[in-house]
């Protein structure tokens, strides 16, 4: 109230009724808001949710409950104060401090689904009872983790953020140490002693699973305003975990036996079963083409082989955005070629959305999609100062979809199996030449 009366001072003749109709529409709401906190609170008084941080808390915060609304979804979000000497952690780098809110989402008039949140970070200055900062409002400061935990104590959400962006899932390794169930993931400390809980880390969902941006529990997405960017560096060391799952190594191999053949194959991955990618049957193409499967349940990329050792396609990046457009969690296809593995990641699908509407494919019944002159013009400049080779034309591409601000990323994987991305720093020097420098993680 006391922002809008000094920005309306000045009009203080014409705005009365405006700011009178103001006051009653904020009372509205705070009222709605109070009864909302209010039943919420009566629900967990009569139902006592078995968190396993309700064990340990002093205090149920109601006078700082916010009340969430996830498109219409009402939830509850209230600070939690620990009993003396007791915290908790995700990590067990001891400069993390932990602070845990009650998280209650209304699924009936008088029913709600019970979480707790733990918010993990370095930050000194983070404030539990500031009600700006909530799950669906992270704030571009925060980088931490964020960890909510179910009724029945078993964690489904452990995510990594940095300045408020979401980089990866925490504890959730997509390589070989996937089965490692008994590695602890929570902590909980009680003056001197601290404990492992030994909760069993079996995740709700798998890479394919969820829509990017949702989180269990909350249907509608986290990210109202668009799903997450994912960082290049990021999504190149989930690329090197994922390379060296065994279900990836047994596609990719099978791919290079097939494609002595002088034909592309494709085999396309999905949620880890026991550790191992599941994988769809191999789909068998031509020279110069193959069709991806979209149906296997959980998918989330696809292998395929160009024999002919050329480099990635303008095809080959259209048919990523496409595959990322109808398939939320489809954002990988890596592509093995000249005896080199390659990676196209949609890193910012709006963006690669937007690239392609302003950038649309030049079609033709003989070949495949092909970049409209614009930007293929863009590619021949750059090859002309890092060259001819099958690296440098692949890095070519890269360095235009970077200046398009594309959204999307290519990798190369060295010979250790570690996925780079393609980037490079372009200098425009006095003279007018310019030259492009690598830029590693």
């Amino acid at each position: 109230m006391t922002y809008k009366i000094k920005k309306t001072i000045s009009f203080l003749a014409f705005s009365i009724a405006i700011i009178f109709g103001s006051c009653q529409k904020d009372e509205i709401g705070a009222l709605n808001q109070e009864s909302a906190v209010i039943k919420a609170k009566e629900w967990f008084d009569n139902n006592k949710p078995s968190l396993e941080a309700l064990k340990y808390t002093e205090t149920v915060d109601w006078n700082n409950a916010i009340v969430l609304n996830n498109d219409g979804e009402q939830a509850i979000e209230v600070p939690l104060k620990l009993v003396d000497n007791a915290s908790t952690n995700v990590s067990d780098d001891l400069k993390y401090k932990t602070f845990i809110r009650l998280l209650l989402i209304k699924e009936s008039a008088s029913s709600y689904k019970a979480f707790d949140i733990v918010y993990t970070t370095k930050d000194e200055s983070f404030n539990n009872s500031n009600k700006s900062f909530n799950i669906l409002n992270i704030s571009s400061q925060y980088s931490g983790f964020i960890t909510i935990q179910k009724n029945d104590n078993t964690i489904s959400y452990s995510g990594k953020y940095e300045n408020g962006q979401l980089l990866g899932l925490h504890n959730l390794d997509q390589g070989q140490n996937l089965t490692n169930r008994l590695a602890c993931t929570y902590y909980v400390t009680v003056g001197l002693y601290t404990t492992c809980s030994n909760w069993v880390w079996y995740p709700d969902y798998g890479p394919g699973d969820l829509p990017t941006g949702y989180m269990p529990g909350i249907s509608g997405p986290l990210f109202p305003n668009g799903f997450p960017y994912t960082d290049p560096c990021m999504a190149a060391r989930m690329a090197t975990n994922i390379s060296q799952n065994s279900g990836f190594i047994n596609a990719k191999n099978a791919i290079i036996q097939a494609g002595v053949d002088g034909n592309e194959h494709s085999i396309t991955l999905g949620t880890a079963i026991s550790g191992i990618f599941s994988q769809a049957p191999m789909n068998n193409g031509g020279p110069n083409g193959v069709r991806v499967n979209e149906t296997l349940a959980g998918a989330w990329g696809a292998i395929h082989n160009h024999p002919n050792n050329t480099p990635l396609s303008s095809g080959d990046i259209y048919a990523a955005v496409t595959l990322n457009t109808r398939h939320s969690n489809f954002d990988t296809s890596i592509i093995i070629t000249g005896g080199e593995t390659y990676a196209i990641v949609i890193t910012n699908l709006p963006k690669a959305q937007n690239f392609v509407k302003d950038n649309p494919p030049v079609i033709s019944e003989l070949y495949p999609p092909e970049f409209p002159d614009s930007i293929f013009d863009q590619i021949l400049e750059v090859r002309t100062k890092l060259g001819e080779s099958l690296e440098s034309r692949t890095a070519a591409i890269a360095q235009v979809l970077d200046e398009n601000n594309s959204g999307i990323t290519l990798m190369k994987q060295d010979n250790s199996g570690k996925f780079n991305p393609i980037k490079f720093q372009k200098t425009i020097h006095p003279d007018g030449s310019v030259t492009y420098t690598a830029v590693p993680c």
